[in-house]
Formats: structure tokens, C-alpha cells, sequence
């Protein structure tokens, strides 16, 4: 990529210039919430159980619901978001789980598709193509000339301080609560790390001198002599530490305590991954399409190869595709969305397969860095390795793309292409079990200070009620068609309330926290089975999100152990789906739930959705209009 390539994504504004004068976080109405919290357990539980949910929360909201309210009102006065601390602990940092597999996030490159077919002997090149468009994008955020993101309208400026959180950043395990380091800083704010990680076969690699004094990216070729050299000294399995960071948090904040204690070079080497900008994972797998990739990337044999704390590693396999792997607690998945396509889009835009000025190279080895350890370590490591394996042996994934709807048609007959499919989930799911159950889809609140996401409930009334017309046939097509707009308005209502910080799971959230700091007891509401039933406390059997409208793909674990995780990306004539699930859970079938979405297999049940989709849409239900492609499941 050429320098002028770089200057066209600089912008008159400056990437983090309006994250100090973004409005506060607001503090949803009481009556409101609870409302919405009434509207949103309907669906989903019996008349007696309504009824006694009720009174529960009408008590609530007259009694110690009104008194923890006001304590947030007040908190909101000195907070600029109040729910910053909480989401980051409660959500993230005080889970005992490990992160692999669990909750880390993961995806692929789609370079694959159409830049980067596998290909032996490209590793290397093509990490150090794609480690120079990396270290061009960390320039770019240091020096404030990426653009500022922004609504699709361009009417509200979102919060960029995730960015931030993209590099240089690590988890810190705890015994009972873990802590977030980060170490990035604008060239305005002062020096900041920069240096990379690099693992390979169970070693690690400090990499740095990787800009030249003009701030420029050293040339690729020095980078496929670094890379080359790290290769060459791997090729016996090394002292795997990464293996650790797999483990459960309290087993990992042990041995994290014990290492930094046996040698205080221990802590050093801690400290220099802790503050890279990246890690870079050599893996010697060759997946060949997106599925592949995916299922490597969340759950492959190579757990010795990753460092879960950080908040980006890529993984660049033997047969030159690559994915990622990230810890979730430091930023949401758009912002590795925007990157993911920066790269993408800027290979598409490459002549040329090196990089950078390579005949003055700067020159520099990578070091490696050697851990002290002891028998401690050495079974700490067993521990993280079986608890790794159990966890990567009991998930699946499937990914596939069905052509026919895209957004390019749903808009055309006046639907949103991410409200129409959260409604087929909706219906995927109702046929197969004859019932509908708590779903959770991300909404932004980054046109807030610091905002991060709110939950849209997508198990509404409205959605059931067309689940049933279309299973049944008791409705005519016009019957279904006005009960779809029903649904559709409703989803839509509901998603930009959240957005606008109008829901219902992050203010419930904040009434919680502060009748558990307080110590005088749990209300009743968060007690009673209908707030379970309806998905608080991550109990959300399908767990949602929209990850964009370009050719990006990413997806984390279902949330619930009989439940799905289904992660999409829309493009104009395609939907691509990823469903996620657990092989031990008894009451799941990740195949059929994605088959019932993609309308993949030709069987009588999925048939009839289709031609009931079809004679909604009046669109044609041919088969061909169905291509589910790249399935894959471990």
C-alpha cells in the first residue's frame, strides 16, 4: 500500500477529538423499564407466573426499587457513565471461566474469499503484509488521523476510546476478580509500547525496532527475515507458558502470582506481553474456508499458541489464512469489525506483494523470551491443557451464507435487513421446538461517553404471535404479512430505545449492583423465576448479534449450555450466519437450528418455511435461491 493509499482514510477530524464532549450515559425512567421488563416476560412464561411476576414488580417498583434508583440518579451525577465500572467487572472481569473457547471472541479474515486463497508456502509473506497494514492502523490511531465512526445517517459521533483498548492492552487474572492494564497512548499523550509478540510452537518472541525513524513500517522482506528466524528456532516445541492463560481465572491468577514470585524476570516477560501492541500466532493447521478457519480460531489444538489476555492476537496458519482470537472485556466486537475491513480492503487494494522501504532495512532479531519455571508451573501448565481440551472438545460451530435476501431486497420491500433476521431466528427456533425463549441481541450506546451495549429483548409478544401464524394454517398470507410488520415495527422500537440507552438489562443491572454492594439482600425481582426465564442474570438462550454490513465475520460461545450463539453479517445479497453451540447439551442440534435458517436442507419442514417466506415477500422460493456453502463443525 502506498503512502497515498494511507492519506485517503485521514479525515479534517481527529479520531478521538469528540470523546470528552459526548453526552453522559442517561438513567432510564423507573416506570418505564419496568414496563418494558413486563412486556419482555410475557412471551415467555405461564398466566400464573405473569400474574405472580407482576405484583413482584409493582412491589418493586414502589418499595426498594424506587430507594435504588434514586442511588443511581446520584451516581449518574458524578459518573459521566454509570454503568462503566459495573459492565466491565460484572460482566467481564469478575467471571471465573476461563476465556478460551468460553468467552473470548473469535473470527475470521475473509482475504480468504477473495485476496488470499490457501496457499503453501505463503505464512510468512502474508504475515508480514498483514503485520504492516496492523503497525499502519496503530500509526494511524497514535497519530489521530483514523475516521471517526458515526451512525449510518452520520448524525451521532460514536465514542472512540475503544480503539484505545485495541492495542497495547492485557487482562490481569485475578484470585476473585481480574484487572485490565492498558498502555496505548496518542503521540500527543506521550511514548507508547511498540513492540509485538510472535508465538510459535509453544515459544514466544518480543519483536520490536519495527519502525523506521521516520515512523514508518519496516520493509515486509525484514519482517519475512524476522518471522523466518522465529520458525527456525521453533521447530522443537518450546516452554508453552501461553497454555496457562487457558486455564480457569483463579488457577491462572495462581500460577501468575507463583511465576512473578519464583524469578523477577518472570514479571518482566509479563510485563512486555502484557504491553505489546499484538500477538502474531505461527499455527501450523491449514483450514481452508471460512468454517475451518473459525473453528481454529475458537478451539484449536493450539492453545500453547495464544496469550487469551490480549485484547488482539491474529493467527497466521501454515497454508497463509489467518483469523483472531481476543478477550471480550476490553472492547466490543465492531471496533475488530473496522479493522478486519481495513485490512481486507486495503490487500484488495495492493499491486504489490512487499511493502515498506526494504533496501536500508533496520535490521533487528526477535527475542525470545524464556520463563523460570518449576514443578508448580509445570503441572499448572498440565491443568490448563486439559481444562483447555475439555473446553475445545465440547464446542461446535457452523458457518454458511444463503443467498435470495439480502439487505439490498429486504429494504426494497420496506423491512431492516437486521430486524428481518432477528425474526427468522425467532421462527428457526419456534419450529423446531414449538416455543419461543429469550433472546438477546447487541445494541451500540457508543454515542454516549465511554458508551459500550445495551440488550435488545427480541422475544416479543408481536414476534410469537407470527411464529405461530406462520407455522400454523389457520392464517392467510395477508394475516401473516400484517403480523410480520407487527413484529418488525416492534423489534425496531426496541432497538433504538436501547441504543438511545432506553432498555431494560443495563439499568436492571445497575439496581443490582447496588442492592448487592449494599449488603441488604437481593429484591425479590432478580429472584423470581421469570427474571431467569426471560434471560437476566446471562441466561439468554439465544445470544445474538449483527456484526455489520461488509465481509466480516466474528462470533463468541452461545451464552446458555442448551442454547445458540448465532452471529451474522448482511451484505447485499446474502446473509452469512455463524451458530455456535455445545455438544453435551441434550436439547440443542446446532445443524438443524442452522438449517432452519439458511433453508439449507430440502426436507418437507423446511419447504413450507420457505414458500410461507416466499408468499410473504411474493419473491420466488426456488432452491437455488438457498446456496448454504463452507459447513463445518468439530
Amino acid at each position: 500500500m502506498s503512502s497515498t493509499a494511507s492519506v485517503d482514510l485521514i479525515t479534517k477530524e481527529r479520531t478521538f477529538q469528540y470523546d470528552e464532549s459526548l453526552p453522559p450515559l442517561p438513567v432510564p425512567d423507573l416506570d418505564k423499564t419496568l414496563h418494558k421488563y413486563l412486556q419482555s416476560v410475557k412471551p415467555l412464561v405461564t398466566e400464573e407466573e405473569f400474574a405472580r411476576t407482576q405484583e413482584i414488580v409493582t412491589k418493586f417498583g414502589q418499595t426498594e426499587g424506587l430507594k435504588l434508583h434514586e442511588q443511581l440518579l446520584q451516581r449518574a451525577k458524578t459518573e459521566r457513565n454509570w454503568m462503566e465500572e459495573w459492565w466491565e467487572k460484572y460482566a467481564y472481569l469478575s467471571s471465573r471461566q476461563p476465556l478460551a473457547v468460553s468467552l473470548n471472541m473469535f473470527g475470521p479474515f475473509f482475504a480468504v474469499k477473495d485476496v488470499w486463497p490457501p496457499w503453501e508456502g505463503t505464512q510468512l509473506e502474508r504475515t508480514s503484509i498483514f503485520l504492516t497494514l496492523a503497525l499502519r492502523y496503530f500509526q494511524e490511531a497514535r497519530r489521530e488521523t483514523l475516521p471517526v465512526m458515526k451512525s449510518a445517517s452520520g448524525e451521532q459521533t460514536f465514542d472512540m476510546t475503544q480503539v484505545k483498548a485495541f492495542f497495547c492492552s492485557s487482562r490481569i487474572p485475578g484470585e476473585s476478580v481480574d484487572e485490565i492494564v492498558r498502555y496505548f497512548k496518542t503521540e500527543q499523550e506521550g511514548p507508547c509500547p511498540n513492540h509485538i509478540i510472535v508465538t510459535c510452537n509453544g515459544h514466544i518472541f518480543k519483536m520490536d525496532n519495527l519502525f523506521e525513524e521516520n515512523g514508518e513500517v519496516v520493509g515486509s522482506l525484514e519482517l519475512v527475515r524476522r518471522l523466518s528466524l522465529i520458525k527456525e528456532r521453533s521447530r522443537i516445541e518450546g516452554q508453552c507458558i501461553c497454555i496457562l492463560t487457558a486455564d480457569d481465572r483463579p488457577s491462572w491468577a495462581k500460577s501468575y502470582e507463583h511465576m512473578c514470585a519464583l524469578d523477577p524476570m518472570n514479571e518482566q516477560h509479563l510485563d512486555t506481553i502484557n504491553k505489546a501492541i499484538l500477538v502474531i500466532a505461527l499455527d501450523p493447521e491449514k483450514p481452508t474456508n471460512i468454517s475451518e478457519i473459525m473453528l481454529q480460531s475458537m478451539a484449536g489444538p493450539n492453545g500453547h499458541n495464544r496469550w487469551f489476555d490480549k485484547s488482539y492476537n491474529v493467527i497466521s496458519f501454515e497454508n497463509g489464512t489467518s483469523g483472531m482470537t481476543g478477550d471480550h472485556a476490553h472492547l466490543d466486537g465492531v471496533v475488530v469489525a473496522v479493522f478486519s475491513y481495513y485490512v481486507h480492503t486495503q490487500l484488495r487494494a495492493l499491486k504489490d506483494s512487499v511493502l515498506g522501504d526494504n533496501m536500508n532495512p533496520l535490521r533487528s532479531d526477535p527475542e525470545e523470551i524464556i520463563f523460570t519455571t518449576d514443578q508448580q508451573v509445570e503441572e499448572a501448565k498440565l491443568h490448563a491443557a486439559n481444562t483447555y481440551k475439555k473446553l475445545a472438545d465440547n464446542v461446535e460451530v457452523i458457518c454458511s451464507e444463503f443467498w435470495g435476501y439480502g439487505k439490498k431486497y429486504v429494504k426494497s420491500v420496506g423491512y431492516h435487513p437486521d430486524a428481518f433476521m432477528q425474526l427468522a431466528l425467532q421462527l428457526a427456533y419456534y419450529r423446531m421446538y414449538g416455543r419461543c425463549v429469550p433472546c438477546y441481541e447487541t445494541a451500540t450506546t457508543r454515542q454516549y461517553y465511554h458508551g459500550r451495549t445495551e440488550t435488545v429483548r427480541s422475544t416479543t409478544q408481536e414476534a410469537l404471535d407470527w411464529c405461530r401464524a406462520m407455522v400454523g394454517n389457520s392464517h392467510t398470507n395477508r394475516e401473516r404479512h400484517q403480523l410480520l410488520k407487527e413484529a418488525h415495527d416492534k423489534h425496531m422500537q426496541l432497538m433504538n430505545e436501547a441504543k438511545d440507552g432506553q432498555g431494560v438489562d443495563r439499568h436492571l443491572l445497575g439496581l443490582y449492583v447496588l442492592a448487592m454492594e449494599s449488603g441488604e439482600g437481593i429484591p425479590e425481582l432478580f429472584t423470581d423465576p421469570s427474571y431467569t426465564k426471560s434471560g437476566g442474570g446471562g441466561n439468554f438462550t439465544l445470544s445474538t448479534s449483527l456484526v455489520g454490513y461488509v465481509p466480516v465475520q466474528g462470533a463468541v460461545s452461545a451464552m446458555c449450555n442448551d442454547g445458540y450463539g448465532c452471529f451474522y453479517n448482511i451484505e447485499d445479497q446474502n446473509y452469512r450466519v455463524v451458530v455456535t453451540g455445545y455438544k453435551n447439551s441434550p436439547s440443542t442440534d446446532i445443524m438443524r437450528f442452522f438449517e432452519s435458517i439458511t433453508q439449507s436442507a430440502p426436507d418437507e419442514e423446511c419447504r413450507h418455511t420457505v414458500q410461507a417466506l416466499a408468499s410473504v415477500f411474493k419473491v420466488p422460493h426456488s432452491w437455488s435461491h438457498f446456496c448454504a456453502k463452507d459447513k463445518c463443525f468439530s
